[in-house]
C-alpha cells in the first residue's frame, strides 16, 4: 500500500510499505479520508520525536477491511470513525475516566492514549491497523459524509474539551486565544456549553472571519489593540473562562490576565521551554483561579456523541476544509498547511 512515511527532519513522503494485518483485538480499516494536524507538522520538523520509518497521521475516516479475533459487533465494509486517541478501555486511566492517559492495560501514562502516528503507524495511508478495536471503532450514522465527521477525530474533540474542562456554564463569558482549527472548535464548544458571550482572539484575518461565521460574538485582532484591556472592557471586568489554544507564553499569560477572580484558564496548548506564571496575573495565588489542561478525548463513545451533535445539526465543521489533495500530493499539502498559505485552515486528503 501507499503511506506517508517520516524518515527524518523535514523528510516525509509517500512510499510503498507493507499492508497491515489485524491481530487479536485489532482491525484494519481502509482509509477514505484523512487530514494533517499541527502535531504532524511538529513531527516532520523534528520538534516532537518519533522513530524514523513511522507512518504519520492520526485523524481518519474509513471502511472496515479486516477484523481480528475477538472483535465483535462489527462487519467488514462498515464505515467507521476512529479517534486520534485510541484507549485500551481496561487500564486504570481508562476506567478512571481519563482514556487519553491510557496506561496500556495497567496504570496510567501521560498522553498514553495517543498511539496512531506516534508510537505506531498512523493514518495518512491507504490502510491502517487500529488497536483495541472494540473500544475505538465508531460506526458512522447513515447520511453523514466523511467530511462532516473527520474533524471530530481530533480538533473538534480537543476544542470542545477545552470548554468542557473549563466548566463553561450557561451565561458565562468566554475568551478563546488563537482561532486556528482547535481554537475555532473551542469557540464552538463554548457556545454549545451555554456561553452567552464568546470572544475570539487572533492576528489572522482569515481565521477571525471564520470565527465570526462559526458564531463567535466578538473577534479581536491582537495586532490592533491591547486584547486584555479590550476583553475586560467588553465584559465589564473579565471572563469566567479563558481558553488558551496555541501554546505560547504570551497567549497563556494573556488568557490568565483576562480572568475574573474565581475564573478558570483551560489550556489546550502544547508548550515547550519554560512557562512562567507572573504572580500579579493570578492575584498572587489568592484569586480562586483554576488552571486545567486537557488532551483530546478519544474512544468510540466520545466519537459517537460528537457524531450525534453533527447528525442533529448542532454543529457543521465542513467550512474548515479549505483545500483538498490526493495522498500522492501530500508533500504539497504539508507545505501549504505548515506555511499557512492561501488562507488554509484544514486540508482533506483522499488516499
Amino acid at each position: 500500500m501507499r503511506a506517508t512515511v517520516f524518515r527524518g527532519i523535514n523528510q516525509v513522503g509517500v512510499e510503498d510499505v507493507e499492508r497491515p494485518k489485524a491481530g487479536v483485538g485489532e482491525a484494519v480499516v481502509r482509509v477514505t479520508l484523512t487530514t494533517i494536524c499541527g502535531t504532524d507538522v511538529h513531527i516532520v520538523k523534528g520538534e516532537f520525536p518519533v522513530k524514523p520509518g513511522l507512518t504519520v497521521g492520526h485523524e481518519m475516516v474509513g471502511v472496515i477491511d479486516e477484523l481480528g479475533e475477538g472483535v465483535t459487533g462489527y462487519r467488514v465494509g462498515e464505515r467507521v470513525l476512529v479517534g486520534a486517541i485510541t484507549p485500551c478501555g481496561q487500564c486504570r486511566g481508562c476506567l478512571g475516566g481519563h482514556p487519553a492517559q491510557c496506561g496500556h492495560g495497567t496504570g496510567m501514562e501521560a498522553a498514553g492514549g495517543w498511539r496512531l502516528g506516534n508510537t505506531m503507524n498512523g493514518v495518512q495511508a491507504e490502510y491502517v491497523r487500529v488497536p483495541f478495536a472494540q473500544a475505538n471503532l465508531a460506526p458512522i450514522p447513515d447520511g453523514l459524509t466523511d467530511e462532516q465527521v473527520l474533524l471530530l477525530a481530533d480538533i473538534a474533540s480537543t476544542g470542545f474539551s477545552g470548554a468542557e474542562s473549563g466548566g463553561v456554564r450557561i451565561g458565562d463569558a468566554v475568551v478563546v486565544f488563537a482561532q486556528g482549527p482547535i481554537g475555532l472548535c473551542a469557540s464552538v464548544g463554548a457556545r454549545l456549553m451555554g456561553a452567552s458571550l464568546v470572544i475570539g482572539v487572533d492576528g489572522d484575518e482569515t481565521r477571525l472571519a471564520m470565527a465570526g461565521k462559526l458564531g463567535v460574538d466578538v473577534a479581536l485582532d491582537f495586532r490592533e489593540q491591547d486584547v486584555v484591556a479590550a476583553v475586560k472592557r467588553i465584559t465589564g471586568g473579565g471572563v469566567d473562562v479563558a481558553i488558551e489554544a496555541l501554546g505560547t507564553q504570551q497567549t497563556f499569560e494573556s488568557a490568565l490576565r483576562t480572568l475574573n477572580p474565581g475564573g478558570t484558564l483551560s489550556s489546550l496548548g502544547v508548550y515547550s521551554g519554560k512557562l512562567q506564571l507572573p504572580y500579579d496575573a493570578f492575584a498572587a495565588g489568592l484569586g480562586d483561579h483554576r488552571i486545567v489542561t486537557t488532551l483530546c478525548p478519544g474512544g468510540k463513545e466520545r466519537m459517537r456523541r460528537l457524531m450525534e451533535v453533527v447528525r442533529t445539526k448542532r454543529v457543521d465543521l465542513t467550512p474548515l476544509f479549505t483545500h483538498r489533495f490526493a495522498l500522492k500530493d501530500i508533500r504539497d499539502a504539508y507545505e501549504l498547511f505548515s506555511q499557512r498559505k492561501d488562507g488554509v485552515l484544514k486540508v482533506a486528503i483522499h488516499p
